[in-house]
């Protein structure tokens, strides 16, 4: 039997937290795939989202949807784009290698959890755009 490797608890620390972005970015991704299935209603076959082999927990380097119609696709992936940006997503495409890994809106969960999911993307959506909103024009007193 082979010994356990015995690693500091630094290094524990560090896998346990890219784990756990991995868990995340699944569950992210689910959730913008259910949201631009609703977005844009018959359009979307997958999402791929590519990450560097030796990147941070919270980047992608690509994001890339498969369309019915492919004139739609920059539109869909410029919306996917947001969503995972809002969702706390940083986008990285460097040039190095990658890997991939494609989603989509799963007809295996109940309409109520796909729903659920659509929601969650819309609402970071939602958040971001009044996040970035221009504010008001100052009232000029005379």
């Amino acid at each position: 039997m082979t010994p356990p490797i015995d690693r500091p608890p630094e290094v524990l620390a560090a896998m346990q937290k890219t784990l756990e972005a991995a868990q995340q970015l699944e569950r992210d991704a689910r959730a913008v795939v259910c949201w631009l299935d609703m977005e844009f209603p018959g359009l979307i076959v997958s999402l791929e989202l590519q990450r560097h082999y030796s990147c941070e927990d919270d980047e992608l380097a690509h994001v890339e949807p498969r369309v019915t119609d492919r004139v739609r696709r920059h539109e869909v992936r410029e919306a996917a784009e947001r969503a995972l940006e809002a969702l706390g997503w940083c986008l990285r495409p460097e040039g190095r290698d990658v890997y991939s890994a494609f989603y989509r809106s799963s007809h295996l969960q109940s309409a109520h959890a796909r729903l659920a999911e659509a929601d969650r993307g819309r609402q970071a959506v939602d958040r971001r755009r009044d996040d970035n909103a221009l504010p008001a024009s100052p009232k000029h007193e005379d």
